[in-house]
């Protein structure tokens, strides 16, 4: 069975829960791409000497941010041409055919990374010419299935594999345990962008509240349990109905607040994570 095929299923007469498997796989795959690693530079205090908070202290190699730039930018731009082909039978039949462009001009910005890109070729050949920054690049891409989560390019005569995921309008891509969020422009686009107001972030809070009034009827961790998101922790009975609370976050359960039997008004904190 696929690994995107293989869910935790959890059943009750009244609900259900699918999600995907969790796993450390980028964490180990920058482990193994390190440079000290490669370099033999092993000990028991690696993780600590290397990472903080589960990140590389030194920055991504920039070849292998090129080429997830390279990877989300086809995609991207291969989607881009869809939408236009669905919308030619709505094209006005006056005036001149559009001609189509020679080079496509984009600026990706990936974190604090920001890169022009430039793309010539198409999609019947599979054969493009890319320039990221200055450095040209030789690309053959497979025949795009869009449900697919992976990707495999021939880049410079070399093969690379991808792991790409739309979050909102940006592309998620992870190779080599490096991950990125690749946000993808128009030139026109670009120019507009700084005036849009700038995405707070928000800070995770490690708070379980009660969603509801009620009584709490079952507790269903302990303290230092390992939990994930969408888990069940608390069942509360409410007008004569269990509802049960799932875990907003993954983590380890810190103090557990509420006990069974207990009587809960909306907002009522009934544990604690450590995330």
């Amino acid at each position: 069975m696929g690994s995107w095929a293989f869910h935790a299923v959890c059943i009750k007469s009244y609900e259900a829960y699918i999600g995907g498997i969790i796993t450390n796989m980028d964490f180990v795959t920058s482990v193994l791409n390190h440079s000290a690693f490669i370099q033999g530079k092993i000990s028991t205090n690696f993780i600590e000497e290397h990472y903080e908070d589960g990140l590389m202290k030194i920055g991504p190699p920039v070849d292998h941010l090129h080429h997830m730039c390279l990877a989300a930018t086809l995609v991207y731009h291969n989607r881009q041409n869809l939408v236009r082909d669905s919308l030619k039978p709505m094209i006005a039949q006056v005036g001149g055919a559009p001609h189509p462009q020679a080079w496509y001009h984009y600026v990706v910005k990936a974190e604090e990374d920001i890169f022009e890109l430039k793309i010539h070729g198409d999609q019947k050949t599979r054969s493009w010419i890319m320039w990221v920054n200055e450095k040209e690049y030789q690309v053959i891409t497979p025949e795009f299935e869009y449900y697919r989560r992976r990707l495999k390019l021939n880049i410079n005569g070399e093969f690379y594999r991808f792991r790409l995921q739309y979050r909102g309008n940006f592309i998620w891509t992870a190779h080599c345990g490096i991950t990125r969020v690749f946000e993808i422009y128009s030139p026109r686009e670009w120019k507009l962008a700084r005036h849009m107001p700038v995405v707070e972030k928000k800070v995770e809070e490690n708070v379980l509240y009660s969603p509801m009034p009620g009584l709490v009827v079952d507790i269903m961790v302990n303290k230092g349990d390992r939990v994930y998101r969408g888990q069940e922790l608390v069942v509360i009975e409410s007008m004569k109905m269990e509802n049960s609370v799932p875990s907003p976050c993954d983590g380890k359960i810190g103090q557990i607040q509420a006990v069974a039997g207990q009587a809960v008004e909306s907002g009522d904190v009934l544990l604690t994570f450590k995330l």
